[in-house]
């Protein structure tokens, strides 16, 4: 049980964009004056959007060969917060660049316990605009704060939702450590995965799968819509908005799954309430906020830290967490084409789901096992588009050699 891995409070964010509309230089970039310029946009972006203190944002930027993927650009290093002037940043942008085609990735690199994976995202497609139009243009779109969502009133409902939280998780150890219980390939029969790989869905399987030698890293799918504002039609022929149909391909593979319910944090910056849902279309953009309130652990909190996350692990492998990073319209003309969000070093056993549309285009992504993650496969291109990327987690000591 203690092989469990605890997650670091990092996040990385990446949005791979394609640049051949715009009149950004795409060649080989002065790594001194290009990471100025950068850090400039960063910092002024911060400033102008009111979101984040500029003295916590660093930028800079890197060029390499290559169709540059988003596999390819988590394998690059960080430049060393400290050279920029910020020993302890709160958010850290890298832009990589391929110098022999017209693509960028933006890496967003967030400590969380200062700042939240949505603004930090919104402070960088305000820096891509900077970087368009320089960055002494200043002018950003849209500046000012989030829509926020209606408060949650916490009472008794929520001190008994914690509760059985709790007790079912507890025991669900208990019974995996003690006495067995459970079977230790979680879900392999359900998807018809290959004899003795372990899918792990259950406190048993998740113990299993990492009392293995050389357990496989978590792995991911990046999917994007073909076009931005398409959509996709149902069963019925009717039209349906990318982000419900993406939630309806993540309720059948939680159901594939044999997974008991969807997890969600409602943000309410900087601070975050985690509920539960007996389905992931429960939280469709036309239900009722009270939905998912009603499964509300308890009111805003900061994201789970080193202290929760032995039990925390146990009791997110049995639900498939949903992100949504919400809709960014901004003026730059490049084009994302991928996203992927990155919880630097939670473990294959937690199964989740993202998306964001950023001007327009739909972009969505699942994390899990390799075996778990491809049981959707079909039904996500369906529902938003073609798979664009399978990769896996970004190593931390990769992207911050040396790092703690």
């Amino acid at each position: 049980m203690n092989t469990v891995p605890i997650p670091k409070r990092k996040l990385l964010l990446c949005v791979r964009f394609d640049l051949s509309e715009t009149e950004s230089a795409v060649g080989a970039i002065d790594a001194r004056s290009g990471g100025v310029v950068h850090d400039e946009c960063a910092k002024a972006a911060a400033g102008a959007s009111n979101l984040l203190d500029p003295i916590g944002v660093v930028g800079s930027c890197v060029a390499t060969a290559g169709e540059l993927s988003i596999e390819d650009a988590q394998a690059l290093p960080f430049v060393a917060s400290a050279t920029l002037g910020c020993a302890d940043p709160a958010v850290e942008f890298s832009w990589a660049y391929s110098s022999t085609a017209p693509v960028a990735v933006m890496r967003v690199l967030v400590s969380l316990a200062k700042c939240d994976g949505v603004t930090a995202l919104r402070i960088g497609l305000h820096a891509m605009e900077l970087l368009e139009g320089g960055p002494n243009d200043g002018k950003i779109s849209s500046p000012g704060g989030f829509a926020a969502p209606p408060p949650i009133r916490p009472g008794l409902r929520h001190a008994l939702n914690f509760a059985n939280m709790l007790r079912r998780t507890l025991s669900s150890i208990v019974a995996a450590s003690a006495f067995k219980l459970g079977d230790p390939l979680g879900a392999n029969k359900l998807i018809g995965a290959k004899e003795g790989v372990i899918v792990p869905t259950t406190a048993r399987s998740t113990i299993a799968y990492w009392a293995q030698e050389k357990p496989a890293p978590t792995s991911f799918a990046l999917y994007a819509a073909a076009s931005p504002k398409s959509k996709k039609a149902n069963e019925g022929g009717e039209t349906v908005k990318p982000y419900r149909a993406f939630l309806s391909a993540i309720e059948n593979w939680r159901v594939k799954l044999g997974l008991r319910a969807c997890f969600v944090l409602v943000n309410q910056r900087p601070l975050v309430v985690p509920t539960e849902v007996r389905k992931v279309t429960d939280i469709a953009d036309d239900r009722d906020f009270r939905v998912r309130y009603a499964g509300a652990f308890g009111g805003p909190e900061a994201p789970p830290g080193d202290d929760v996350w032995p039990l925390n692990n146990f009791y997110m492998a049995n639900v498939v967490f949903v992100n949504n990073y919400g809709r960014h319209a901004r003026t730059f003309k490049a084009k994302a084409t991928a996203f992927k969000w990155d919880w630097i070093g939670m473990g294959a056993h937690v199964w989740g789901g993202g998306c964001v549309e950023i001007n327009g285009r739909f972009l969505a992504w699942v994390r899990g096992t390799r075996e778990g993650i491809d049981a959707c496969e079909d039904e996500l291109a369906g529902a938003v588009g073609a798979k664009k990327e399978a990769l896996t987690q970004a190593r931390w000591d990769v992207i911050v050699p040396g790092g703690k």
